[in-house]
């Protein structure tokens, strides 16, 4: 299996600040910050703010994402996330949690299904299949875990959440805009604008509008007060030829490969994250009511062979 990561360029000038060691921007250059944040390359880009203030802040996200990671993570054994596959029900879930559950269950239902956090299941039998093979799966293995990957047989409850016996969440569709829109809500209640935050995920501050260039497409985008997702196949590649890959038909449990990319702009990084996701892997003829449902996303196609923006 190879992983990519989602590229985004940001094209400005710009003087690299470490946690520890802030730099002093040139006349016209911004300060940028750039790091991890779960497990994808993150960036945060500052304009008009002293290099120490800006470090302060900068610490105070870092630890912010480092807080949220240990609660959405499927890599990190004691996450709440990883409790809950693991252990069929979380105790006294985290408000993080539980709302990140709850709007993930709510782009299931807005979008037919076509956002589903619940494919887990299809996604490690994927994973592993690969692994050894590169003979296409089997599809009756494939139909008999899509019955786990329902998520009305989630038991949400004020104190609990219990799944149904080999259900398994994952957020990788959503996670990254969460934790980037709180990002942004941390900047914002400290009156702050001109910044742009890329944690896997970009959204950018009302103010200053930045130029962005999406991988896989020839078009710059123009940010401001806005969020941008992408969605491709090629970001996790689970078959040599890249025909199977983590971006699932929750309908017939097999990789959807109706276009190349879908990048997706939309008022939060939440928003955006989750319905790339849902845009890329719903049917063609399903995407008319689909983006009826969404008023105000901008969606941009990328096909083998052109790029279509809506």
């Amino acid at each position: 299996m190879r992983l990519r990561r989602r590229q985004f360029l940001i094209l400005a000038s710009a003087t690299a600040m470490p946690l520890g060691l802030p730099a002093r921007a040139a006349g016209g250059q911004d300060l940028v910050w750039r790091g991890t944040a779960l497990g994808a390359d993150a960036e945060i880009r500052l304009t008009g703010i002293a290099p120490e203030v800006a470090t302060s802040l900068l610490k105070r996200v870092a630890a912010e994402t480092e807080r949220l990671e240990g609660i959405f993570s499927l890599y990190r054994p004691e996450s709440e996330l990883s409790r809950l596959n693991r252990d069929g029900v979380l105790l006294r879930p985290s408000q993080d949690f539980r709302l990140l559950l709850e709007a993930s269950l709510d782009y299931w239902r807005r979008t037919g299904g076509a956002f589903n956090p619940a494919l887990q299941p299809v996604w490690r039998f994927l994973a592993e299949h690969f692994a050894v093979t590169q003979d296409p799966p089997e599809g009756k293995a494939i139909q008999r875990l899509l019955r786990l990957c329902d998520p009305g047989l989630i038991d949400l409850s004020p104190d609990r959440i219990v799944l149904t016996h080999g259900m398994a969440l994952s957020f990788n569709g959503i996670a990254q805009g969460y934790v980037t829109d709180r990002a942004a809500q941390l900047l914002r209640a400290e009156g702050l604008s001109d910044i742009l935050i890329n944690l896997g995920e970009i959204r950018a501050l009302p103010g200053k509008s930045w130029r962005v260039a999406v991988s896989g497409g020839p078009q710059m985008l123009d940010l401001s007060g806005r969020a941008l997702a992408q969605s491709a196949g090629r970001g996790t590649i689970f078959s040599a030829d890249g025909r199977w890959h983590h971006l699932i038909d929750a309908r017939t449990g097999t990789s959807a490969n109706h276009v190349r990319a879908v990048t997706v702009i939309a008022e939060t990084a939440t928003a955006a994250d989750a319905l790339s996701t849902a845009f890329f892997t719903a049917p063609p003829l399903a995407r008319p009511g689909l983006a009826a449902a969404f008023p105000g996303v901008e969606v941009i196609w990328e096909r083998a062979s052109d790029e279509q923006r809506s």
